[in-house]
């Protein structure tokens, strides 16, 4: 698994191109690995590691919704950075 500044600068780069959502989640789930890829780094999220699941309710079809599978380190990572990026996937300007 990559390194925590290698999984920042991969968040932040999957929120500027719209891989993952900025705003915070309608719902976070977790839960043993489903083997499926882990939407950040890539990797395989093992049946025996945990997962995080985030799930997004979509705004132009409130009873539909987006998920997606993240390791924890792999969620901390984009939870720091997303909150670090505004709603145009540009990083926000220091408050004065």
């Amino acid at each position: 698994m990559p390194d925590e500044p290698t999984l920042r600068d991969k968040a932040r780069e999957a929120v500027r191109i719209g891989n993952l959502p900025a705003r915070f989640p309608s719902r976070v789930l977790g839960g043993p690995g489903s083997g499926e890829a882990c939407v950040l780094c890539g990797e395989q999220i093992m049946r025996y590691q945990m997962e995080i699941e985030l799930e997004f309710t979509i705004q132009d079809a409130p009873t539909r919704t987006a998920n997606y599978r993240l390791h924890p380190v792999c969620s901390v990572a984009w939870e720091s950075e997303r909150t670090k990026i505004d709603g145009l996937g540009q990083p926000k300007s220091p408050s004065l």
